[in-house]
C-alpha cells in the first residue's frame, strides 16, 4: 500500500486518537515531505504538538496552516489560543477577530475570545463574549462556567448564582 499525503493523515488522527502524538507527528511530518501546502496535514500537526506541549512547534504548524487556507475558520482559533498560551495576545486577539469576521455564529471562538478577554480583565467584553458563545451553543457548560467566573468578577452574584445553578443541574464538574 502507497503511504498517502491523505492515508498518513488518517493514521496520524488515529494515533493521536490513541494519544501516542509522537508517532502522529511523525506520519504528518511524512505526509509534509511530499504534499508541504495541504493545511490539514499541518493543523493536525499543530494539534498533536499542542497535546505533548510542545507550543512553539504548534504555532509554526499553525502559521502554516494559516497561510495554506486562510479562511479556515477552526485554523484561526486554534492559532489564537496557541498564540494566548505563549503569551502573543494581541496576534491572538486578531485571530479571534478575523475567525469571528468570517463565523460571526460559532460559539466555540466566542468563548476561546472570551477567555483571552477575561485574563486582561476586560471583564464586561468577556461576558458579552461568553453571553454570546452560551446563547450560539445553549449545552457549552465551558462557557457557562466561564460566564459564571466573569458574573463573580462583575459583582453580578444573581447572574453567577443562575449559572451555577444550571452547571450544578447538569452535573458539570471542571477539570
Amino acid at each position: 500500500m502507497e503511504e498517502t499525503s491523505a492515508w498518513l493523515n488518517d493514521n496520524a488522527v488515529q494515533l493521536a486518537a490513541e494519544g501516542l502524538h509522537e508517532e502522529a507527528i511523525a506520519s504528518l511530518r511524512k505526509g509534509l515531505l511530499s504534499d508541504s501546502h495541504n493545511p490539514v496535514l499541518w493543523f493536525n500537526l499543530a494539534l498533536s504538538c499542542r497535546a505533548i506541549g510542545r507550543l512553539p512547534e504548534a504555532r509554526e504548524a499553525l502559521l502554516h496552516a494559516a497561510e495554506e487556507n486562510p479562511l479556515d475558520v477552526d485554523t484561526l482559533d486554534t492559532l489564537g489560543v496557541v498564540l494566548h498560551e505563549t503569551g502573543e495576545d494581541s496576534a491572538a486577539e486578531e485571530c479571534y477577530q478575523n475567525a469571528l469576521e468570517l463565523s460571526p455564529g460559532n460559539g466555540r471562538v466566542w468563548n476561546n475570545y472570551g477567555v483571552l478577554q477575561f485574563s486582561q480583565s476586560r471583564f464586561e467584553e468577556a461576558a458579552q463574549s461568553f453571553e454570546k458563545a452560551v446563547t450560539l451553543i445553549p449545552d457549552f457548560d465551558d462557557a457557562l462556567y466561564n460566564l459564571r467566573d466573569t458574573y463573580e468578577e462583575l459583582g453580578r452574584s444573581d447572574d453567577m448564582n443562575t449559572c451555577a445553578r444550571i452547571l450544578e443541574q447538569r452535573g458539570f464538574i471542571p477539570d
